[in-house]
């Protein structure tokens, strides 16, 4: 059956990945259909194709795909509830070609302003190839529906590998030197459990055992303590944190700076301003950078982005905020510094990311007061 494609799907890594098919480039062809234009879905980054006289929506045609490869692109296509209808294009000889497509359903989405193939392509082209190897490997064992539910989490875990493959590396030794046996996915949802297999180089240069390691795959985070260095204060929030209370923890809210995912397509920074004001209300005017770091690398995937965020605390700026769809319900407050740095130094804050940036803020608060 010929496919026409008209998407993100244009990207060839990510077809080829969802598709199965490392050779599929080959057997495309560029057409056109008439009377429809291909454009951005207002607020989102995909595409949609819908009627409209005076334009010509371009794609391209996939000749002979087998049940095979259909079965995996109406898995990946159906997890966004898009689904395959006919209908005629005009092939590169101008010829009519009966072909079939992924289109949402009628009303399902408002167009916006024509869609940027390349800028799309250029900003997310790679992360959604990423995200697409652990989608479609959750064919056969989870429905269509449920692999659209965790979409994003797999695509913030995706962004936060690509992240991970940019940054600097260190030492004598690197990820050759790691002989991965087996991995096995244990757990899959917000988070991830996979357990792997693995030998790693030892010092003296032989190869370990084999071993045997379980690591929560988690995403990269900002964190952002707010303070204002004219009235010299700084901004906690309160939750609860289901960790603590596995723990047997007798108060499972913890005071913490802000802190959320890292989403695709934005970068620690524009997170860390983000999340400022999602849950607690406040505009960060600068932000000054503490570290960026694995907080249990043994264990977790994690990474945090720490930030002093620079902000106004005026009498009254506390609240309670959050996002309802998560189940947030978080409450700030704000500390006259003499307080806070009381309760720095006395250890009555139990969280390791509020530590690291209240002892740098401790260290460079006068600098900052100084330039207020």
């Amino acid at each position: 059956m010929d496919l026409f494609i008209f998407g993100t799907l244009l990207h060839m890594p990510l077809l080829e990945v969802v598709s199965g098919d490392p050779d599929i480039a080959q057997r495309i062809t560029w057409a056109v259909r008439p009377g429809y234009r291909v454009s951005r879905v207002k607020g989102h980054v995909f595409p949609i194709m819908h009627e409209d006289a005076d334009s010509v929506a371009e794609g391209v045609i996939v000749e002979g795909l087998s049940d095979a490869h259909l079965k995996r692109l109406d898995f990946y296509e159906k997890a966004f509830d898009y689904s395959r209808v006919d209908f005629v294009v005009l092939d590169k000889d101008q010829a009519p070609r009966g072909v079939t497509a992924y289109v949402p359903p009628e009303g399902r989405w408002t167009p916006a302003e024509p869609w940027n193939r390349e800028k799309w392509i250029s900003d997310f082209g790679e992360v959604t190839a990423m995200t697409a190897q652990e989608a479609m490997a959750a064919l056969g064992s989870t429905t269509p529906s449920q692999m659209g539910e965790q979409y994003p989490n797999m695509m913030a875990r995706a962004a936060s590998r690509q992240r991970a493959a940019k940054s600097a590396g260190y030492g004598q030794m690197g990820r050759a030197d790691v002989h991965l046996i087996d991995a096995r996915k244990q757990y899959a949802g917000f988070f991830n459990v996979e357990e792997l297999d693995l030998t790693f180089r030892r010092f003296d240069g032989s190869m370990s055992e084999p071993v045997n390691r379980a690591v929560f795959v988690g995403t990269d985070a900002a964190i952002v303590l707010p303070y204002d260095p004219v009235r010299d204060r700084v901004m906690l929030v309160e939750q609860f944190r289901p960790g603590a209370y596995l723990r047997g923890d007798p108060n499972p809210w913890t005071l913490e700076p802000v802190a959320g995912r890292i989403d695709p397509g934005e970068g620690p920074e524009e997170a860390a301003i983000r999340e400022a004001e999602e849950e607690a209300g406040i505009k960060i005017t600068s932000l000054r950078g503490v570290s960026a770091a694995y907080p249990s690398p043994g264990s977790t995937t994690e990474h945090f982005y720490v930030f002093i965020g620079i902000t106004d605390l005026p009498d009254g700026a506390e609240g309670v905020a959050g996002k309802l769809s998560e189940a947030e319900d978080i409450r700030s407050q704000v500390l006259d510094w003499a307080d806070f740095d009381m309760a720095l130094n006395a250890g009555e804050f139990r969280l390791l990311p509020l530590l690291v940036a209240g002892h740098w803020l401790a260290r460079n608060r006068e600098s900052l007061r100084a330039t207020a």
